[in-house]
């Protein structure tokens, strides 16, 4: 993923957020770029990274898993 694809989600799911919640102008700014320091924008945008981040191998301690396969 880029920064670029990452930004576009993050904007469209800002957008359609402000849409629902009866805020029609505040979301065509956002779906036209011009909005990206509103905070549901911000906010989506770090949901995105969460939501998206590279997978970690499980987490060994004392030879025991701690995340990852049951026993």
């Amino acid at each position: 993923m880029t920064e670029t694809t990452d930004m576009a989600a993050a904007r469209a799911a800002a957008a359609r957020h402000l849409r629902d919640q009866g805020y029609p102008d505040e979301a065509a700014i956002v779906a036209a770029g011009q909005g990206d320091d509103f905070a549901e924008v911000r906010i989506a945008l770090s949901l995105w990274k969460i939501m998206h981040s590279a997978k970690s191998p499980p987490v060994a301690h004392h030879g025991r898993r701690l995340v990852g396969e049951e026993c």
